[in-house]
């Protein structure tokens, strides 16, 4: 949509580390556990939507911000990348309920609540949330960093999760299908929906490099506009893409009678508005004197994707 995009390769390398820790954690704290009469534990059902193939885009920033400003220590960072993962996986799970979105399929596959029920979809929801902070505080992760930078980030990614953002975007989202927004509206959507946690994720990611607080906020701006290009890029593939390429129900906008950015200016509009979410992005990058091959890769690719 914005000049051409190429998959980066360093992605895949990522994503590897982010999987196989997310695994060796879940191995290492069990919740396998069932009655004679189950078919399937709690694990069974926080797993199958957690380890589905997927972006790992809010992790991945998170380590790409900190590397750029110098941190390389990434088992010191996977912790905290990782628990974004399952703050996101959590909230697919609770947004495809039928009292939400009310979709069948995700990352081509059928969603949590189609395969274990709508209870334990929620409660396997609840569980990966929580499980995150387990993750954020568990000792034998975060030995040899500063007791006050891991305070700061478990708080950035605690607002970015709840009232502050996710879920007040969430709210605004579900209580708006069938209304006629503005596009301010619906960029505020956006932005407490799914632009907070790439957000969070850029600004842990400087807070952990040992940044100080000016660069810290440049990055939290830089992940702001990356999630709103993300989300309209979304919205765009919501009505240009089919499901067996975007691996979700395409149109469930419209079923859901949800107004989107491209929806309310058309493609050619959102197209234009994307440019300029990600060159204001750059600006705000390139101020804080980090290394931004790896990051301007992958927005440049994120905004040009085909799912």
């Amino acid at each position: 949509m914005n000049g051409l995009s190429v998959y980066p390769t360093f992605i895949d390398s990522y994503k590897k580390l982010i999987d196989d820790f997310i695994i060796t954690h879940f191995d290492k704290m069990g919740y396998g556990n069932k009655f004679r009469h189950n078919k399937f534990s709690l694990a069974d059902s926080m797993l199958y939507t957690l380890t589905t193939p997927g972006k790992r885009i809010r992790p991945i920033f998170l380590m790409l911000a900190a590397e750029s400003l110098g941190f390389t220590d990434k088992k010191r960072i996977l912790p905290f990348a990782s628990s974004l993962e399952l703050i996101h996986s959590y909230s697919l799970i609770h947004d495809d309920l039928p009292q939400m979105d009310n979709d069948s399929l995700r990352r081509g596959k059928p969603t949590n609540h189609i395969v274990f029920g709508e209870a334990a979809a929620i409660l396997s929801g609840d569980a990966l949330l929580t499980e995150a902070f387990v993750m954020l505080t568990d000792e034998n992760y975060t030995e040899g960093l500063e007791p006050g930078k891991i305070i700061k980030a478990i708080r950035e990614i605690s607002y970015a999760s709840g009232a502050g953002g996710l879920v007040e975007g969430q709210f605004h989202d579900i209580n708006s299908f069938g209304e006629s927004l503005s596009l301010e509206e619906i960029e505020y959507i956006n932005k407490k929906k799914t632009a907070g946690l790439i957000s969070a994720a850029c600004a842990v990611g400087a807070i952990l490099s040992g940044a100080e607080e000016p660069v810290v906020s440049e990055f939290r701006k830089f992940g702001n506009l990356v999630g709103l290009a993300f989300q309209s890029m979304d919205d765009v593939l919501g009505i240009t893409g089919n499901k067996e390429v975007i691996g979700k129900t395409a149109g469930i906008d419209k079923t859901n009678n949800r107004l989107t950015v491209a929806e309310k200016i058309g493609l050619e509009k959102t197209g234009e508005l994307i440019k300029e979410y990600n060159d204001k992005a750059m600006r705000h990058l390139e101020k804080t004197g980090a290394e931004t091959g790896k990051l301007a890769e992958l927005i440049i690719y994120l905004t040009n994707r085909i799912s």
